[in-house]
């Protein structure tokens, strides 16, 4: 809403409401009133307020019932007077995002107006509050109850649109304002017609079994709701429980809690060794990010400042958020949640979940996360055990480096992306050091093993991101290079050959007695081999780059590049 239809509805309350108070004191006046009676009926109005009940995800207040009756019973103004006192007391008891100022001028406007119409209505289809027929006091009952639920749903209708607010679900809510207000018709009339004869005793007969039913009713409706929330977690617990890999549990984390609590941006930081925060993950409205663009943190979690490690906590307006100090959030966030992620009673992490609505979260969602968390850290323990089992099974003891098997599926990888167009060409490469069963042979097993690690390591240091590295057996080893064009490749084998040329390595041998350091020179043969020009498919590309390595480096002369020609079989660069 804009500062505009604020104002504007400030200015149509001083307009309307004591116009409506006038013409209700001058016009319809009321009858005798007895103040016990009166007391009851707030009594009985206040119980009824502090308690709801939810149909089809409405919430639904059943103070109408008291209303009607006391309207039938003294008029206009007392209903009047009640109703807008009801309209003060739902500003506390119903949370909303709407300020409470706004939210009690535009009801008091609303609801003085039904009244004023409604009233009139009953008066004119033979409704009075003098001695009537039953037949009458129906008929003019059930016109008077339609009218108020009718008139009331329009103008909330039109003000919605007046508020440019969407309407798609007024439909359902329009339909059971009317369902619930006919229904609570009979109670209205059957309330007055006891208070008229039996006076504060009827209370008893209707009041407070009313309020019993009602209050079972709604507790009933909450443990429905808790099952539901504890179904709909088990669900979750499950898919989490599927995922396999951490960032799959991550964003399965994310993703499904949308469902059940209603966040717009939500944070999984990581909480390491007991006070640095780390981003994991994040989802800004619809979008994953890396980075977040909507909350910022501090590197280190500092006392006091507002993030409790042991208990979920709700910040549901501006002014409660500002209690977490040195964390900055965009400037629609209204309300935050933040729920400790723990193990083994230990927080190992944070969810953070933020909504720019006020009020968004309640009592139940809290719950809910705390369930929910559980889950959580308990599907990505498994995950990162199964990451670690599948990355011994695909690395190489000795060197670290990947293993033949993990290169035959990242090479089938790299070839269907090609044939995909995400990458234009493929190369790959395969090193052989030059002369090893010497090495081995003359300084011992143990140091050959030592200087592969060394040339792993060099090998890494040329590594980015997007080639893969990996031990082919013995002392051969493979990097595969998409988006290389065969010129770019052989420069590239080139520049770690004259690398590993100019090195020196230190080594202590195994068989010798001083087992005194010694410096060794090595040198390597490269092959290379480029898709599409050379290989249709992965185990093409990777064995004419093996006959180059032994064509074009090895027969050749060593310590040289061999390149793969189909003409001219290899000769060396």
């Amino acid at each position: 809403m804009t500062a505009q239809q604020k104002r504007a509805i400030y200015i149509l309350w001083i307009l309307v409401v004591p116009m409506m108070f006038y013409i209700a004191l001058h016009y319809f006046p009321a009858a005798s009133y007895d103040y016990v009676n009166l007391a009851i009926y707030m009594a009985i109005l206040l119980a009824t307020l502090m308690t709801s009940i939810s149909l089809d995800r409405v919430s639904i207040t059943l103070e109408r019932w008291v209303i009607f009756s006391l309207f039938f019973q003294y008029g206009i103004v007392a209903e009047m007077i009640f109703m807008q006192i009801a309209v003060f007391v739902l500003l506390f008891t119903m949370k909303s995002s709407t300020p409470k100022g706004f939210r009690f001028a535009f009801n008091s406007i609303n609801f003085a107006v039904v009244s004023i119409i409604s009233g009139v209505i009953f008066h004119v289809f033979g409704g009075s509050l003098q001695e009537m027929s039953l037949s009458e006091f129906l008929l003019a009952g059930f016109i008077y109850a339609s009218a108020y639920s009718i008139i009331n749903s329009a103008i909330i209708y039109l003000f919605f649109k007046w508020l440019k607010t969407d309407t798609s679900r007024m439909k359902k809510i329009i339909l059971w304002d009317y369902v619930t207000t006919i229904l609570l018709l009979p109670f209205a009339i059957t309330f007055c017609l006891l208070m008229q004869q039996f006076g504060s005793t009827a209370f008893l007969l209707i009041g407070v079994p009313f309020i019993i039913v009602l209050l079972v009713s709604s507790n009933y409706m909450k443990s429905n709701k808790l099952n539901e929330v504890l179904s709909s977690s088990t669900i979750i617990g499950h898919q989490l429980a599927d995922s396999l890999r951490v960032k799959d549990v991550l964003l399965t984390f994310i993703d499904k809690i949308k469902g059940v609590i209603p966040y717009d941006n939500a944070y999984i930081v990581d909480f390491r060794m007991g006070e640095n925060l780390v981003m994991l993950a994040c989802k800004e409205g619809e979008f994953h990010n890396d980075t977040p663009t909507k909350f910022s943190f501090p590197q280190k979690r500092g006392e006091g400042d507002g993030l409790d490690v042991e208990a979920t906590k709700l910040f549901m307006n501006k002014k409660s958020v500002e209690a977490l100090i040195g964390y900055s959030f965009d400037t629609s966030v209204e309300s935050i949640m933040t729920a400790p992620i723990k193990r083994n009673q230990r927080t190992e992490g944070f969810l953070i979940l933020t909504s720019n609505q006020r009020y968004a979260f309640e009592e139940m969602h809290v719950k809910m996360v705390d369930l929910l968390t559980g889950y959580f850290a308990t599907a990505v323990e498994k995950a990162r055990y199964y990451e670690r089992t599948v990355e011994k099974s695909v690395r190489c003891g000795l060197t670290g480096l990947y293993n033949f098997r993990y290169l035959e599926s990242k090479l089938d990888e790299e070839v269907i992306r090609y044939h995909t167009g995400e990458v234009s060409t493929l190369s790959t490469i395969i090193l052989d050091i030059d002369h090893f069963k010497s090495i081995n042979d003359t300084y011992g097993h143990q140091s050959g093993n030592d200087l592969l690690c060394t040339f792993a390591a060099l090998l890494r240091s040329y590594q980015t991101p997007e080639m893969t590295l990996a031990r082919y057996g013995g002392e051969e080893f493979v990097m595969i290079l998409p988006n290389y064009e065969k010129a770019e490749a052989v420069e590239f084998a080139e520049t770690i050959r004259k690398a590993m040329e100019e090195s020196s390595f230190k080594i202590t041998p195994d068989l010798s007695e001083e087992r005194e350091p010694t410096i060794v020179q090595m040198t390597i043969s490269i092959g290379v081999a480029t898709m599409p020009i050379d290989a249709k498919d992965g185990k093409e590309l990777l064995r004419n780059a093996d006959r180059a390595l032994y064509i074009g480096g090895k027969q050749a002369g060593r310590n040289r590049v061999g390149v793969y020609e189909k003409e001219k079989e290899n000769i060396p660069s």
